[in-house]
Order: structure tokens, then sequence, then C-alpha cells
């Protein structure tokens, strides 16, 4: 028996609440590849005044118009610092959660199926919102909710889960179902942004990410239990 989401996602609550996540994770990643992009050539234009600064030693005219672009300088990169700290998301500390449950509660609000799991043993150590937001941006990435797949070409996503006690791992594999869709232009921004988020979040969980065309298989260590006292 699969279960299956009934009501609209359009009013869906849950499915609000995680296009939410996804904008914050996106807005995220945007602050932090903006800071990683223009801190290389502000530290090369600062390093270049300072050494002109020397150069000109007493010449008080050129020192004065240097010392300005240093203050330009630091002034940018106090506001992409600002900026990323503004924009924080998913960098908290990693708790045990149920990552099969929370997968399936994700498939469902976007209209797709997911086979029960029997058991509890789907605990990883991982962010919980960072690990939502991922999800619904795999879900996009192999044609879910895509734009691209024009009014009436909706497709669905399916849910299988498999647990690998012997090597601690779990694995979630999601699958687009439904009419042909387009390929996604992967070389428009957001959709970048969509995969460097997804990496962050399994490469900081010390899981691993296959992404094809319309599937993805996202796995993810198993928290070891504590030792019992």
């Amino acid at each position: 028996m699969t279960a299956r989401s009934s009501s609209n996602t359009i009013l869906d609550p849950n499915h609000e609440r995680l296009t939410e996540l996804e904008r914050r994770s996106l807005l995220a990643e945007q602050a932090r590849e903006q800071a990683h992009t223009l801190r290389s050539p502000l530290s090369v234009i600062e390093l270049v005044s300072e050494t002109l600064q020397l150069e000109f030693g007493e010449d008080r005219s050129h020192a004065e118009r240097l010392q300005r672009v240093l203050d330009a300088v630091s002034t940018l990169s106090i506001a992409l610092t600002q900026n990323v700290r503004a924009n924080r998301f998913a960098d908290g500390p990693k708790r045990p959660v149920d990552a099969a449950a929370i997968a399936a509660e994700v498939v469902i609000a976007f209209g797709g199926q997911s086979k029960p799991v029997e058991g509890d043993g789907s605990v990883v150590l991982i962010d919980e919102q960072g690990f939502e937001a991922a999800l619904v941006h795999l879900l996009r990435l192999i044609g879910v909710g895509s734009a691209c797949n024009g009014v009436g070409a909706q497709r669905h996503p399916l849910l299988q889960i498999e647990q690998d006690q012997q090597a601690q791992r779990l694995r979630l594999c999601l699958t687009s179902e439904g009419e042909p869709r387009a390929l996604i232009p992967t070389e428009r921004a957001d959709y970048r942004l969509m995969l460097k988020a997804v990496e962050r979040i399994v490469s900081e969980s010390g899981g691993a990410l296959v992404l094809d065309r319309d599937h993805a298989t996202l796995e993810l260590p198993l928290a070891v239990p504590a030792p019992a006292v």
C-alpha cells in the first residue's frame, strides 16, 4: 500500500512551508556564492593598494586616494559578511531526525507517493530544515513542479527507501513520473544554486548524491545509536 497526497498542494500548509524553506535556502546559497565570488578580487585590490601606498611613501595625494580605495574595499567586504549573516540558513547543529519520514512528507506534499518502511532505522544526523529544502530542490531538479514542463504537463515524485543496516547507510531514491518533460536548463542561476545547496547539505552530512534527468539517489549515513548505560 502506498501513501499519496489527496489535497491540493497549492492550499497545503506544509507545501507552503516547504516552498518558504526552499526560498530561504536559495537566498542563503546566493549570498554565499556572491561573497565567495567577490572576496578574491577584493583581496587583490586591497593588496595592490597597500603595496602602492608603500611605494608612494610620503606622497600624500596618492596615499589619500589609495586610502579611499581601501575604505571602499572594507565597506564592500563588511556588506558581504552582513549579507551572508542576514540570510543564514541550515548552518546550525546537526540533530538526529527520521530522514525517511521527512522525505515521505515532502514527497506527499508535492503530490507524490512514498512506499512506507517498517521500523525506526532511518535516523540520521542532519539539519532538518536544510534537509527539507534540499529535498524540494531535488524534486525541482528532476522535473517536479518545474515551470519547464508547461501547464498540464505536471510530473509527480515517487520515493523508494532502502536501509542498508550492514553499511549503516540510508538511500532515498526519488523518481519523477508523468508526462514527458523538457530538459532542465541547468545553466540557469536558480538551478545551479539548487544543486549547490543540495551538495552542501549532503557533503556536510557525509552523504553522497547521484542525480540524473528523471531520478536522484540521496545516500546518508545512519546515526550510530548511543551505547546502553
